[in-house]
């Protein structure tokens, strides 16, 4: 899945202009005509970076900025903003409103495509972590269950986990069946290793073909195993998977869609887990590390 920017400007022109680039590069581009709508788009589509005009009718570009970074579950998300005016003063008061970046218009195709990856280039290695509230090392080494709300962009955060493991350079393997969202939104990133998932999948051989350096796994998912077996041999798969996985090299997202499943089952699953991630329609929900 490529990177999405999300444009917000009320000049038709401007809008066209930067969606044709980066459309162009690869970019996904979503629009917003207006503060209010940016931010609605923002938190509805988790957009990878926000380009903001600074002077719109409404909501300005500075208020809406401020807005943005105020929002737990968009802060993380980089803003550059735009205008044609480009003195010290004007950069300063992006920069306090919380900017990351400032463009000055008219722009070249050049000067918003590397302002665009400049900015992309230095979240990725941290985005997950930041949205998440923690540190690196207090994630490293631990094995997670991921609960999520399928009505919601979980997806995004997944590949952030999987982009930020690349850009440490750090090994990341995928064990999907063909189809899954979380398949399409990973499939073509060349440095995702996927796997398969079938009911002769080995976590065990996925191990020892990476023996060295640090091993980040995605299983995709939980829901599908106990839907195509029994919640019985789920549990147990589980139980023996991370036991394979005691290494603390390895960190481990297990994906489970818990409306799916009666409570008993995902309460019996949870009692595997010392750690766990809930996303719902807020973000991150809930964070337990031990």
């Amino acid at each position: 899945m490529p990177d999405k920017i999300l444009i917000v400007d009320d000049e038709p022109d401007i809008r066209g202009a930067a969606k044709m680039i980066l459309e162009g590069e690869g970019f996904l581009v979503t629009i917003a005509t207006n503060g209010d709508d940016g931010i609605q788009k923002a938190e509805k589509e988790i957009p990878d970076l926000v380009l903001l005009d600074l002077v719109m009718p409404g909501k300005s570009g500075l208020e809406t900025c401020q807005i943005l970074k105020s929002k737990p579950k968009i802060k993380h998300i980089p803003v550059v903003t735009f205008s044609v005016l480009g003195r010290d003063v004007d950069r300063k008061l992006t920069q306090d409103a919380g900017a990351d970046g400032h463009l000055v218009k008219p722009f070249t195709p050049d000067g918003i495509t590397s302002a665009v990856n400049q900015q992309l280039d230095r979240v990725r290695p941290k985005k997950f972590y930041e949205q998440l509230g923690v540190e690196t090392s207090e994630i490293n080494g631990k094995k997670f269950l991921f609960e999520f709300d399928p009505f919601t962009p979980y997806e995004r955060l997944i590949r952030d986990f999987a982009m930020g493991s690349i850009a440490n350079k750090e090994a990341i393997v995928v064990l999907s069946p063909s189809g899954t969202s979380i398949r399409k939104t990973l499939e073509n990133e060349k440095k995702v290793k996927m796997i398969d998932l079938t009911p002769d999948t080995m976590i065990s051989s996925i191990i020892s073909d990476n023996p060295k350096g640090p091993l980040n796994l995605i299983y995709d998912s939980l829901t599908d195993l106990i839907l195509s077996t029994q919640p019985q041999s789920a549990y147990l798969f589980v139980r023996n998977s991370l036991k394979l996985m005691s290494d603390s090299r390895i960190t481990a997202l297990f994906l489970l869609n818990p409306s799916a499943h009666e409570e008993k089952d995902v309460y019996g699953l949870r009692g595997l887990f010392s750690s766990r991630i809930v996303y719902g329609k807020e973000g991150v929900n809930s964070l337990k590390l031990t």
